[in-house]
């Protein structure tokens, strides 16, 4: 049995934060139905590049979940997603704030429904009178919340992170807050709503940056690939690219030292305190690219480690994914796809012991709909109704 074998989330979300946040409950067991309104589904379906017509993008987050593909806008459409909400464990949504209320499936009015459903709600910047106005986008969470004003330099200004990484951050919050609350039913017995937002989530990622800030009133600035604390730790170059090195002690200073020969650095006044490293790092960075140009990076990782000091490749995407450790942690899986046969998708990020985990690839449009609904007691009569009247999608 899996872990949340049993549990029923009703899934109203689109694009990247609500999708990982069901996603992570699936990879768990749960049973996810995914709304998906009609006629074109989940707008990621229609966000490049396409695998022979399917989106990558939705099939990053899409994995173990049923599609059920209805006219929110009809009122037999709504009465399904609410038969369906009546009974579920969990629902989420991601709808600007205030829409759910309007079509009639709000908090409020599920939870007088079905008193035990853990509702979560998904925005870009909160429901309060300035957040509820704007627009939530990956883009404009790492702006505001603070992100891309530490990933660049001086040179390049702020940065986004190569990755929806406010997204997906967001997702994996709220998949904790969803479990936390059903912790809080067992006990209590009653569902209720749990929050999150890009921007909250995104600005928690700010760690020590923020709580500089916070304890101190000292507002970090982008450092680029250094550690804004620390020196040496960060990218450093080598006779064919780039390693880096996380030097994260006073021991390891000297053992890097060690490492790379150049032991007289580490008695130089200049050098022998991280504060002195941190205030000349760019003539420490010019001494030490100095000496890693002699040999190739596999090289130095093997002298560097040897010695104690963390040193690794700066790796493409392609290579993290044809390095040995990614079949040792499983980094991809195969999964049958119903029209693109044997696909490969992202793996799980822990390991819990469910195994089977991962059950179906992510599903066409409407490809569930029909047994969806029969399920919960809709005739196959209503159900071709539903279709004739473009109601619903069966793929």
């Amino acid at each position: 049995m899996s872990t949340l074998d049993g549990l029923v989330v009703l899934d109203l979300s689109r694009y990247i934060a609500g999708p990982t946040a069901s996603m992570m409950l699936a990879d768990q067991g749960a049973e996810v139905i995914k709304v998906e309104p009609v006629p074109l589904g989940d707008p990621s379906r229609q966000s490049g590049p396409f695998d022979n017509g399917h989106s990558v993008y939705f099939m990053s987050a899409n994995r173990n979940k049923r599609s059920l593909a209805v006219d929110l806008r009809s009122s037999e459409g709504l009465d399904a997603v609410k038969k369906i909400a009546a009974t579920a464990d969990v629902l989420i949504e991601n709808f600007k704030p205030g829409t759910t209320e309007k079509m009639g499936i709000g908090a409020d009015r599920l939870l007088q429904i079905n008193p035990k459903l853990v509702y979560c709600s998904i925005s870009g910047f909160g429901d309060g009178p300035v957040g509820s106005t704007m627009a939530g986008f990956d883009q404009n969470a790492q702006g505001m919340s603070g992100l891309m004003s530490v990933t660049g330099t001086c040179e390049t200004g702020p940065l986004r992170v190569g990755v929806p990484v406010a997204d997906s951050t967001t997702g994996l919050i709220a998949s904790f807050a969803i479990l936390a609350k059903l912790l809080e039913r067992d006990r209590t017995g009653a569902g209720g709503v749990v929050s999150t937002s890009l921007m909250q989530s995104t600005n928690f990622l700010l760690t020590y940056q923020a709580q500089k800030y916070l304890s101190l009133g000292v507002v970090a600035v982008g450092e680029g690939n250094d550690h804004p604390l620390l020196f040496p730790q960060g990218t450093f170059a080598t006779r064919d690219g780039y390693v880096t090195i996380a030097s994260g002690n006073e021991r390891m200073w000297r053992q890097l030292c060690t490492a790379l020969g150049l032991e007289e650095l580490a008695e130089d006044p200049l050098y022998a305190t991280n504060e002195g490293r941190l205030h000349n790092k760019r003539e420490l960075r010019h001494l030490m690219e100095q000496t890693l140009a002699a040999h190739d990076s596999s090289e130095w990782m093997s002298i560097i480690n040897a010695a104690g000091v963390p040193c690794g490749p700066v790796l493409g995407i392609n290579e993290a994914f044809e390095h040995p450790i990614a079949d040792e942690l499983k980094l991809a899986e195969t999964v049958e796809h119903a029209e693109l046969g044997e696909i490969r998708v992202l793996g799980r990020p822990a390991v819990t012991g469910n195994e089977p985990w991962l059950r179906s690839a992510p599903p066409m449009l409407g490809q569930h709909s029909a047994e969806i609904l029969a399920e919960y007691g809709i005739s196959d009569a209503e159900i071709e109704v539903m279709r004739v009247r473009g109601s619903i999608i069966q793929s």
